[in-house]
Order: C-alpha cells, then sequence, then structure tokens
C-alpha cells in the first residue's frame, strides 16, 4: 500500500524562468528580517503590476520580463519615495544555492512562482487567489454583501532540511473580521495591536481583497473592510476535508490544497515540474479496540465504583445541571444507588464537581474552588459557566479522565491489557515537564503497574538517568526543549527512541475523491430522467439480477410510470429509492451498483468499508514505515469516516533510534489503538504520555 503527502518535490525550469521574468530584492533591515508588508502589496497593485510578491530575510518581487525593461524598473523604485529606505537590486533565479547571495532559489524561488498564483486567469471569480502580504491567500468569492468573519486560507511552502527540493506545502485557514465587529468587541492595548494589521478593501475586479494604502486617501468604511482577527474565546476549524457535496470540498483544506496543486500544473508547468511525494507502508494495524463504544461497556471497568456529584454552585442552574448528569451517568453502572449527590468528595468515589470557571472567583474575589486530584480523591470538574446543558459526550470524556485518574492513584493501567504487548522487562516513557524545566518519566512493569518518577522526587539511583534524558530532550546549546520533540520510550534493555512531530501530511486520493463527488452531482443522463425511462432501467435491473425484493421493485416500477414522462433529478430519485426500497437495504446497494457498472450512474458517494479504505487509507487506522537501522516513521488515523468529513489531516511522526540503541517503537505501535486518550478516537502517541500529562496536574502532596 502506498500513500501521498504533503511533500512536494520540484524540479525548476531555470532557463525558461530566466527568460520570461525578472525578480528585484528589495533590502530593508530590522532585527536581521524584512519588514514592511505594506511596500509589498503597493508593489503588487496597480503602479508596479508585480506577479508576485514574497518575503524571507529580504523582501522579493517578480515582474514579466516583457511588460518591464529591468534598468527602468530599478530607477523607479530607487526614485520612489515610498522606497526611500530600501536598496533595490536585480536577483537571479537559480535551483540551489551556491554561495551566490545576488540569486534567488529553492524554497524563495518556489514561493514567488506560487505566489503569482495570485495573478488569477480564472473567470469564476470563487477560484481567484491574492497575493497579499506577501502570502497567498484564498479569500472565498465576495459580493457587496460582507459577512463577519471570513475564512481566509494561507497557502505556504516550506523547506525541509537536507532535502534538495522537497518543500511542505499546507494550507490552514484564518479568520478575517469587519473592522466595525472588532472595534466593538476588543478595548484597550489589545484592539490597538490589532489595528496595526494589515487592513483589507472589496476588490471588484475579483470580487476579492485588496490590500488598503494610505495613497488611497481616505479612511475606510469599517463596515466593508477587513483585519486578521479571530473572534474572542473562539478557535476557527476548517476540516481537513469534505466530500459531502463538491462546495464543502473545494472550501475545505484538502481541496484548497488540490486547487493550488492543479494551478501549478496548469499554470507553472513551464517553469517547474511538482508532484507529491508517494511512500510505501511496510506495516498497517487496524483500529478495533473499543472501551467508550457504547455505556455497557464500561460496566465491567467501573466495577460498582460509587460516583459522588458535589453542588458547590448551590443555585437553580447547578441543580439543574446535577440533576441532568445523574440521568446520563445512569446507562454507565448497574445500580442507580451508586450515584450520590455529597456536601464534600468521597474517598473510594469517582467525584464530580460543579463549580464556577476561574474568571468567576477572580471576578468576585473568591477562592477558587477546583481542587487537583490527589492518589486518595479522583476529581473531574464542570464549570455551570461552560457545562449548562450537559451532553452524552460531555459525560462520556469526563467518566474516561476520572478512569485514567483512578488509574494513577492505583499505579496501575486498568483500561488496557500491558500484558498482550508481551514486553518484557520494564519500560519507560520520558515526557517534558514545563514547569519543571526538566523530565517526568514513567516506568512500566510487564503486569501493567508502574511508578513515576519526577526531578523533584529523584535519588542517587536514577539521578544520571534524569541528566540524560534531558539532555536527549533539550537544545544543546539554550537547554530549551527541542520544539518538534514529543518523547522518549526507553526499552528493558535500554534502547531509547525519539518521537517527533513532523509538518508532513498525509493526502487521500484527493483526484479521484473529487471525481466521484462530480459524478454524483451530474445530472442524469438525458434519456433517462422521465419517470418512463427511469422504470425500464428498474425493470431492467429486476430481469438482470435476482433479488428477494420485486415486490417492493414492481411496487417502485408503477410509481415511476405513474410520473410518466415528466424528468426527475438525481435528488428526487434518490428520495424516491429511499421510500420503495430503504436507504441502506441490500435491494438498494444492488440497484446502484448496477446502475453505476451499467450506465455510469452514480447516484451516492459509498461509504462502504471497500471504498473509503480504497480513497482515504491515507487517513485511516496506524500505518508504520521507511524503517532503516536508525529511523522509522508512522502516522495514526482515524477508526472510520463520520459525516463525510475527516476533521484533522494526520501527520507523519518520526522515530529515531539514539546513538547505538535499536528501534523499538515498531512494539508500541497496539498502546496507540486506544479510544480512552481522545474519546472514541486513537491517540497519535503512546497511551502513558496521557498517564503522565495527568499525573502532572496531581496534587502529589495530599
Amino acid at each position: 500500500m502506498s500513500i501521498t503527502t504533503n511533500r512536494l518535490k520540484i524540479d525548476f525550469h531555470i532557463d525558461a524562468i530566466e527568460r520570461d521574468f525578472v525578480f528585484i530584492r528589495l533590502k530593508r533591515e530590522k532585527n536581521g528580517k524584512w519588514w514592511g508588508a505594506e511596500e509589498l502589496d503597493c508593489i503588487i497593485g496597480d503602479e508596479y503590476k508585480a506577479m508576485a510578491v514574497g518575503y524571507a530575510q529580504y523582501a522579493y518581487a517578480m515582474f514579466e520580463k516583457k511588460s518591464n525593461n529591468t534598468y527602468e524598473l530599478l530607477q523607479k523604485l530607487r526614485t520612489d519615495t515610498k522606497f526611500a529606505n530600501v536598496s533595490a537590486i536585480e536577483v537571479k533565479p537559480q535551483a540551489v544555492y551556491n554561495g551566490n547571495d545576488e540569486c534567488i532559489c529553492e524554497v524563495t524561488l518556489a514561493r514567488l512562482l506560487i505566489n503569482s498564483l495570485g495573478s488569477s486567469r480564472s473567470r469564476f471569480k470563487d477560484l481567484h487567489f491574492s497575493n497579499l502580504t506577501g502570502t497567498l491567500l484564498k479569500v472565498p468569492a465576495l459580493t457587496d454583501k460582507f459577512y463577519d468573519p471570513i475564512g481566509v486560507a494561507e497557502i505556504t511552502l516550506n523547506r525541509i532540511d537536507g532535502k534538495k527540493n522537497e518543500f511542505l506545502l499546507n494550507v490552514s485557514v484564518a479568520s478575517y473580521r469587519k473592522k466595525g465587529a472588532i472595534l466593538k468587541e476588543y478595548k484597550g492595548e489589545e484592539l490597538r495591536k490589532i489595528l496595526k494589521r494589515p487592513e483589507y478593501v472589496f476588490h471588484s475586479g475579483t470580487a476579492s481583497l485588496r490590500r488598503w494604502l494610505p495613497s488611497d486617501g481616505k479612511e475606510t468604511d469599517a463596515t466593508k473592510s477587513y483585519i486578521k482577527c479571530g473572534i474572542q474565546g473562539k478557535r476557527r476549524h476548517t476540516n481537513f476535508i469534505e466530500f459531502g457535496s463538491i462546495k464543502d470540498f473545494e472550501n475545505s483544506r484538502a481541496g484548497i490544497l488540490h486547487q493550488v496543486f492543479k494551478s501549478i500544473q496548469e499554470h507553472l508547468s513551464e517553469y517547474m515540474s511538482v508532484d507529491f511525494a508517494s511512500l510505501e507502508i511496510d506495516d498497517s494495524l487496524e483500529l478495533t479496540n473499543t472501551l467508550l463504544k457504547k455505556p455497557q461497556q464500561l460496566h465491567s471497568v467501573l466495577g460498582g465504583q460509587p460516583i459522588n456529584i458535589i453542588d458547590i454552585v448551590k443555585d437553580e442552574d447547578s441543580a439543574e445541571l446535577a440533576k441532568n448528569l445523574k440521568e446520563l451517568l445512569l446507562p454507565y453502572i448497574t445500580d442507580e444507588k451508586l450515584i450520590t449527590f455529597g456536601k464534600q468528595d468521597k474517598k473510594g468515589a469517582l467525584n464530580f464537581r460543579i463549580i464556577h470557571d476561574a474568571e468567576f472567583y477572580e471576578k468576585m474575589g473568591q477562592e477558587d474552588e477546583y481542587l487537583a486530584s490527589t492518589d486518595i480523591f479522583q476529581r473531574q470538574h464542570l464549570t455551570i459557566e461552560s457545562t449548562r446543558n450537559v451532553s452524552d459526550a460531555i459525560v462520556k470524556t469526563s467518566i474516561k479522565e476520572l478512569l485514567i485518574k483512578r488509574d494513577i492513584s492505583t499505579k496501575k493501567i486498568n483500561l488496557f491489557d500491558w500484558s498482550k504487548l508481551e514486553l518484557k522487562g520494564i519500560w519507560t516513557f520520558a515526557a517534558w515537564d514545563e514547569e519543571a524545566s526538566h523530565v517526568i518519566f514513567m516506568e512500566i512493569q510487564p503486569n501493567g503497574n508502574f511508578e513515576f518518577h519526577t526531578r523533584e522526587g529523584r535519588n542517587i539511583f536514577n539521578w544520571e538517568r534524569f541528566d540524560n534524558y534531558k539532555e536527549l530532550m533539550t537544545e544543546s546549546e539554550s537547554e530549551d526543549k527541542i520544539r518538534t520533540l514529543e518523547g522518549l520510550v526507553i526499552s528493558d534493555t535500554g534502547d531509547i527512541n525519539k518521537i517527533f512531530r513532523t509538518d508532513e501530511i498525509t493526502i487521500p486520493d484527493i483526484s479521484k475523491i473529487e471525481a466521484i463527488i462530480n459524478e454524483v452531482e451530474t445530472k442524469l443522463p438525458e434519456d433517462k430522467r422521465t419517470g418512463n425511462a427511469l422504470a425500464d432501467l428498474l425493470e431492467e435491473f429486476m430481469t438482470e439480477v435476482s433479488t428477494k425484493d420485486n415486490d417492493k421493485l414492481i411496487l417502485f416500477s408503477e410509481e415511476l410510470r405513474r410520473l410518466g414522462n415528466n424528468e426527475l433529478d438525481k435528488s428526487s430519485f434518490r428520495k424516491l429509492i429511499k421510500e420503495n426500497l430503504g436507504k441502506n437495504s441490500n435491494v438498494t446497494d444492488e440497484l446502484r451498483n448496477y446502475l453505476l457498472n451499467r450506465y455510469d450512474i452514480r447516484l451516492i458517494f459509498s461509504k462502504q468499508k471497500e471504498n473509503i479504505e480504497d480513497l482515504f487509507n491515507a487517513s485511516l487506522h496506524i500505518n508504520y514505515f521507511g524503517e532503516t537501522a536508525k529511523e522509522a516513521y508512522y502516522f495514526v488515523g482515524d477508526r472510520n469516516v463520520k459525516d463525510y468529513s475527516f476533521k484533522d489531516a494526520c501527520h507523519l511522526r518520526k522515530i529515531v533510534a539514539v546513538d547505538d540503541s535499536k528501534l523499538i517503537f515498531r512494539q508500541l505501535l497496539k498502546t496507540m489503538d486506544v479510544d480512552f486518550v481522545r474519546t472514541g478516537q486513537s491517540t497519535v502517541v503512546p497511551f502513558p504520555f496521557k498517564y503522565i500529562r495527568e499525573y502532572k496536574n496531581f496534587d502529589i502532596a495530599q
């Protein structure tokens, strides 16, 4: 099995690039880096009409050679008062840096070429890109009706260390707010900082945004201008991929990535050849273990554990919350008497505490009622401000958090059968403790018993281990934690593997996915749209395909005949199939397959297991690959697909064996086939790291 990632391999055609384009470098330094996005947006505007702008240490602009005399262009820039503090020189394109500083090469050259897609050739306004503030943006097609907020996709290209002309192409989506909404929502210093950001106004030519410049000579209309800014207390999320409709697909991050890639191939193929990397998977482990899928699964795990609800708030809202909480807890227990209401925490019980949030206590000048868990008391807090309408999902998550805390208090893994890993001796998981600026680690015995070790509790016997692990987890000069390092795993024989998170993500078969969505949304063939024509197809299906539901099919055919020569669209036809044959019955599946295979009529995007795994193998299960003597990679996907979407992309993680160590991580793949770290989902690193995170929040003194 092979999968594709966002690693873009580029082969530059330097002769063609140099033939058609002029590149200008603009130099003005402040703290060693370029500053002044306003100048970049001025160059991209009507006065200079650069094809693309971008910046790294310096700023760069790309112009069409046939429309610009290089000498005259440089003279114009050097005499323009807007660029009085900027030096401009021509730089030559080259594929790889060779020591010549007066060149543009590698990732900077690729960015400028890709940013030139902002000079959109599309007649469809919703396909326009914008090259603003030096980056390539995909702005939703705007009209005279201004929405707040709007989601603007930023397309970035970053180099990969040690790889020649290989880069990571990524899409992120940020909120842009109307200036008027920002003025109402933010105050003081925070507002002043936001208002210093670039401001954009509607550009009727592309139905997109352009930078507002002081040279425009007037203040912007606060109801029609945008600034990059989020909504207070909310984090914008755009699903990685949506495939319920072509519109949803094109607005998802994978859909935008696909559009960028197609645009590069269509408009830039003369200047660079591009392709995504393909990787061969060595080992794939299907995600099958569930603990939280159904409430009944927790009966044996809870094992008659008492549950205690403590209402600290004591008002009508909290009383209602406590009542609803009990009702939602009942399916998880075998005896209603196990649930009690108390005034204080109980030993031996799972304690739910209803309190106010931290902001309330600070505002009222009261002591915060939050209490950390201890070895004696396991606590889970529900704040009245955020949990007025408690849901089954909240309850399920709260229970699994308490069960993890229970495991920590007993120093025994009960949520996973550790012995099935068949590991010998003690295995260790080490993570970084931000508060202590040091390492915390967990030792697990073959039977699942474990111990934590912290800097404060170290002794003469493990002092050397602490220092060794810290050295492996920190930068040698600054002693800051290595940013991408997620932890260490150490086998019973002392082999140490590092886990690194990378920015490389897996990509499903988006070309085929797009094609299938388009087939679903394609109209029925002209000669197969009427009731009579569809009845003919149905009777043909009955003749050629043996089925037990002929009575239903006959009645369905008669209903279609009654429509005569009236035309139906696909949506109406699907609705009739559902009403007459059922949405997911065997005969419905057989009919859909018959119409697809015989007449290329695709009625739905099938979510049958075989189809989903064929299209989305890069987004499912645990996959391990690329193993050498010292390195390997893996990624963890979802268990299955829900609601025609995948929320997040799968990041590749790199495993590195330290010094003379062997690779041991493959033995731990099953530790990610659990659903109690992220409720109902798999975890992307071995679950003991979750135990370490929770232990760091324990009150060890009590």
